[in-house]
């Protein structure tokens, strides 16, 4: 393959529809269609499923566009410090930094920086610190400043601390305390930061270690709105040290124990900032750090910046500078277009030295492989070899080149090497949505069991209702699912009757209803006793509620909610009147049953996406559902021997 197209992969993942994806790399939708086809033929798998309007990747999908993206990365990594090694454009500097922060931040860097380098443009970005790394990645951003942690796919180096308080009411309880445990908040509403907030993220952080999921009473993406939130006591919230300005309704208080993220600057892993960028970098470690709240990071490298900056420079150094490093600009990653097979013959010139040793490795001919060098060097603008006393030589940017391209043959051969282990059953991951009700069995009877037949591939349970299912696997996320529904059908799924029962409206034994005999259907004119209902969000829940909606003038009142597995034995004291599958009164020995009419069916249903190809070894994992579920409800066990 090549990297154009892992690029439309990149993009048609990105966008989630195939004419959004095709506007975007100005192709036709049909043209993009057939590539996606041919690609998902020399993969075996369906990358893509369709759900309504939108692709959503399959798990071999996510996989591919994982590696996709990886090589792609590789490349921008080769041709930035190709053009840091040759001299490339440096008449611009893309920076980026947190939202609602940045342009307080660059109004006051513009000035000085314009002064000391005036033909540099500068750019600003407002991007979540989350967002950073990928944006560097892709080439778009030269330099963050972005809090959070350490990330793997950039230079991070730490220019500053900054504490983070928790913001309570004047009139809290809590407020008079000198610390704050965050235990102490279990009961409070919170009022939180946008899930992409580098604050929000280390507070779910906390919350994990405290035990306990907040009571969030309101959340936003704007820090100026949760801010005025918490003025209006809404409720308690996380604030930076850096960012509290004292109030009569408000009080800030720290955590016990002491919590503080750290404010880092990122570029690209393997480059070297050039002297403006230095520059630019020291007067934002400058502009933070002028506020006594921040606390500057020990490294020496903080101290270098800071004297960079308050160390003037002559205007002629500035300006020899700039126009020394001009050069060619190397083409964008979405321009360039990298042959893997072609990187395997560079990679081949620069083992053998020699363009006829290279092409005789290949059994090709020595013109076409120097057309395919040729080509290469026009496409990154620089010359990758030299001829050395009849030798080939890598020049500094070839030597970039082949070392990049080894790692993307790497990522590339380890993604054919799981996808044909996926497909054979040896690695890789199987994804199983199941009701909660059923999953203590599968987990201790189907997992085990797969396991030893399968120990390279993963088993994945994830306990969700119908709708959570339905959804789940609508979308790919999940390969097999095991819900309860009215309906035997649904729409792109396949699906397959593990059992069949029907709900039934059940009273104990002294509330019959006046003349009703066992077996008679529920009365028309029935008025339901106060009900017992499934626990909210539960399939079951949903049915009942359909049901008292559809066959009774007004809703009963909810005498209370339960597990599946107690409402039985709730009815059967004659607590309230419930309905349920027919299946579960076996146990009972006071209730009694009316059918509605018509006959509400419930099915037990294993699915699958009809367009998903999964791996062979599915079928082993159906019929070890299968036996597993038989006792329960009542299946013939199945007699086929797993191979």
């Amino acid at each position: 393959m090549n990297t154009k197209q892992y690029y439309y992969l990149s993009t048609i993942a990105e966008y989630g529809n195939l004419s959004y994806a095709a506007q975007a790399l100005d192709l036709s939708p049909s043209a993009l269609s057939k590539f996606l086809t041919e690609c998902e033929r020399t993969f075996g798998f369906a990358l893509f499923l369709r759900y309504g309007r939108r692709l959503y990747p399959t798990a071999v999908g996510r996989y591919v566009v994982e590696c996709a993206q990886k090589i792609l990365d590789e490349q921008n990594r080769m041709l930035l410090t190709m053009k840091d090694v040759t001299g490339g454009n440096r008449n611009r500097i893309r920076l980026a930094t947190a939202p609602n922060r940045g342009a307080t931040i660059y109004s006051k860097i513009y000035n000085p920086f314009s002064r000391r380098y005036p033909d540099i443009a500068l750019s600003l970005t407002e991007l979540y610190a989350t967002e950073q790394p990928g944006a560097i990645a892709r080439g778009t951003i030269d330099l963050a400043l972005g809090a959070g942690g350490f990330t793997d796919d950039t230079t991070d180096l730490p220019i500053a601390y900054e504490e983070l308080l928790i913001s309570l009411p004047a009139a809290h309880p809590l407020a008079g305390q000198e610390r704050i445990r965050l235990e102490e908040l279990r009961e409070t509403p919170f009022v939180l930061q946008g899930p992409r907030h580098s604050i929000r993220i280390l507070a779910e952080q906390l919350f994990r270690q405290a035990g306990f999921r907040p009571v969030v009473a309101f959340e936003s993406d704007d820090v100026l709105l949760v801010d005025s939130m918490m003025h209006q006591a809404v409720g308690v919230g996380f604030v930076s040290k850096a960012h509290v300005f004292p109030c009569e309704e408000l009080v800030y208080r720290p955590l016990d124990p002491p919590v503080r993220q750290t404010l880092h600057l990122r570029y690209p892993l393997g480059h070297t900032l050039t002297e403006p960028e230095y520059y630019l970098a020291g007067l934002l470690a400058e502009e933070r750090l002028a506020d006594p709240r921040y606390q500057p990071a020990d490294d020496p490298f903080v101290t270098q910046l800071l004297e960079t900056v308050r160390t003037p420079i002559a205007a002629a150094k500035s300006k020899s500078t700039l126009h020394g490093a001009v050069g060619t600009a190397l083409q964008t990653v979405q321009e360039v277009n990298l042959d893997t097979t072609v990187m395997e013959y560079l990679i081949a010139i620069v083992e053998e030295q020699s363009l006829s040793k290279a092409a005789q490795r290949y059994f090709l001919a020595q013109p076409a492989l120097s057309r395919h060098l040729r080509s290469v060097e026009a496409m990154v603008g620089m010359p990758l070899f030299s001829r050395e006393h009849n030798k080939l030589r890598p020049t500094s940017a070839g030597t970039i080149f082949v070392n990049n391209a080894r790692n993307i043959l790497r990522i590339e051969n380890e993604m054919f090497a799981h996808t044909s282990a996926y497909h054979a059953g040896r690695g890789g991951h199987l994804y199983l949505s199941c009701d909660p009700l059923f999953a203590e069995i599968l987990h201790k009877k189907v997992e085990p069991a797969f396991h030893r037949l399968h120990p390279e591939l993963t088993l994945v349970f994830a306990e969700q209702n119908q709708e959570q299912t339905l959804e789940a696997l609508s979308s790919s996320s999940a390969d097999l699912g095991i819900f309860l529904s009215t309906e035997l059908t649904h729409p792109l799924l396949k699906c397959e009757v593990l059992t069949l029962t029907e709900l039934v409206y059940c009273f104990a034994a002294n509330h019959l209803p006046p003349r009703w005999t066992a077996g008679d259907p529920l009365p028309p004119d029935f008025t339901p006793r106060p009900q017992l209902f499934a626990e909210q969000g539960s399939t079951l829940r949903s049915e009942q509620n359909k049901l008292c909606a559809a066959c009774f003038p007004a809703a009963p009142a909810a005498a209370c909610e339960a597990d599946l597995n107690l409402l039985p034995q709730l009815a059967n004291l004659g607590i309230a009147d419930c309905i349920m599958p027919l299946n579960m009164l076996e146990r009972t020995q006071h209730l009694r049953c009316a059918a509605f009419e018509p006959p509400k069916p419930l099915y037990l249903l294993l699915a699958s996406h009809v367009g998903r190809t999964l791996p062979t070894v599915t079928k082993e994992l159906v019929l070890l559902i299968q036996n597993a579920l038989a006792d329960v409800l009542e299946l013939p066990k199945s007699t086929e021997q797993c191979k």
